[in-house]
């Protein structure tokens, strides 16, 4: 279960600049339909916008999940840009290793159950956070929700503002096939900030127990501002609730007279993740079963097989990771240094096989915790060894690659504990790598 979590968004070297998107570069956007009673046309104007966060889960604001406009009811959740694995459009090796790839496909989801925060359903609060269950789990390994925010990045953003909004161009996307999404870099500001600026402009309440505010203008409803962390996650700060519609010269940086609202995600993180545990998890589980760190375990001793414990592997849409570290809450990881990350162009002319090692030392005084490999598909299987130690070796083969391709490499790592330190420092010797 809490590997659902830790699976999220990750990629420290997707930088794209503002403006139209590429294809599958920021999957875990979608929205839902408004369809009429009557004629089950979709409404002109509005679909409200939802962000996977979950396999089987999405996250939009309550209002306009619950309220509809006159004589329409919710449709499907849709995801105009559903990236496929090569097993989901039956994409052969062959073909694989030729370069090509899955067509361009929509996502087209039923869903079964939407929950709102307490807070709105019980205590009137005028605005909060929806979760929406599918009828099923998305298939496609390559569909990777967003990552949840963490006190560290929040922290952060209270420093340098910088955000970004990523939406459909559409307010009503209708051609799946064709539809875009743009990115937009905001100055965030903070819940104090955005009281202060709505009390100077004599606005009234902002109907949101936790707001933050931005620059900008015209953010349609459940559009997310979205962070970008150092060590590569992309993590959903907030979840627009309204804004006013664009004028003259709103699109600058500073605070409009009257800003876009976004719901604070953060503050609800704990909802969150209680509330998809309990319908995802067997009930009932063991009493000692760990809910929040460190994967399915009943609280061995830190120092007990330390040594002998084997790290934990898999994939993360094409990102293969091996160690502990990676599999554990946000929180935990933000204590280890992100202190490596190095991409690769490989280039087999004439066409061919090849076998890549890497061998990489970080020095006793470091300990390398989570080695996380970005490869171009899932159908060549890596190796990766010695992570807990300060030496690694990655291996593996481009049998079912292109031609030519990418690949990057990313290490965490944490300061060297006083036992291991003297038990590694006799193997310091010249030309040892």
């Amino acid at each position: 279960m809490l590997r659902d979590f830790a699976t999220c968004h990750d990629d420290f070297n997707l930088k794209p600049p503002d403006g139209v998107l590429k294809e599958h570069t920021f999957t875990w956007l979608g929205f839902v339909q408004y369809l009429h009673i009557t004629t089950g046309l979709p409404h002109h104007s509005k679909a409200p916008r939802v962000v996977l966060i979950h396999k089987q889960f999405s996250v939009g604001t309550a209002t306009d999940m619950l309220h509809l406009p006159k004589n329409y009811k919710l449709g499907n959740v849709i995801f105009g840009d559903y990236e496929r694995d090569e097993e989901d459009c039956g994409l052969t090796r062959s073909q694989a290793k030729l370069g090509v790839k899955c067509p361009r496909a929509y996502f087209e989801m039923p869903l079964i159950e939407i929950r709102p925060h307490p807070e709105y359903s019980r205590f009137g609060v005028g605005n909060s956070l929806a979760l929406v269950k599918f009828l099923r789990p998305v298939k496609s390994h390559y569909m990777v929700p967003i990552c949840l925010p963490n006190l560290t990045e929040r922290e952060k953003k209270r420093k340098n503002k910088i955000v970004f909004m990523v939406d459909y161009l559409s307010s009503v996307p209708k051609d799946f096939d064709s539809e875009k999404m743009a990115k937009k870099s905001l100055k965030l500001y903070t819940h104090k900030d955005c009281r202060r600026h709505r009390m100077r402009s004599q606005l009234g309440s902002e109907g949101v127990t936790h707001v933050l505010c931005s620059s900008g203008c015209g953010i349609r409803p459940g559009a997310p501002i979205v962070s970008h962390a150092l060590e590569g996650t992309f993590q959903l700060i907030g979840i627009a609730a309204g804004s006013a519609p664009c004028a003259r010269r709103s699109m600058r940086k500073r605070l409009n007279r009257e800003p876009p609202l976004y719901i604070d995600v953060y503050p609800y993180v704990s909802w969150i993740i209680n509330y998809i545990s309990a319908h995802v998890l067997p009930r009932p589980y063991p009493e000692n079963f760990m809910l929040m760190e460190g994967g399915t375990s009943i609280g061995i001793h830190r120092e007990y097989l330390r040594a002998r414990r084997k790290q934990k592997s898999g994939w993360r849409a094409r990102t293969f990771v091996t160690g502990d570290y990676c599999f554990k809450s946000m929180k935990k990881q933000s204590r280890t240094a992100f202190f490596y990350s190095e991409k690769f162009e490989v280039n087999a002319d004439p066409p061919g096989k090849m076998n890549i090692m890497i061998k990489v030392s970080a020095g006793i005084e470091c300990t390398i915790v989570c080695a996380r490999l970005l490869l171009p598909n899932r159908l060549s299987m890596p190796v990766i060894e010695g992570v807990g130690g300060y030496n690694i070796s990655v291996t593996f083969d481009t049998m079912w690659f292109p031609y030519t391709f990418y690949f990057s490499l990313g290490l965490n790592g944490k300061n060297t504990t006083e036992r291991d330190f003297y038990k590694w420092i006799g193997e310091r010797k010249p030309g040892f790598w």
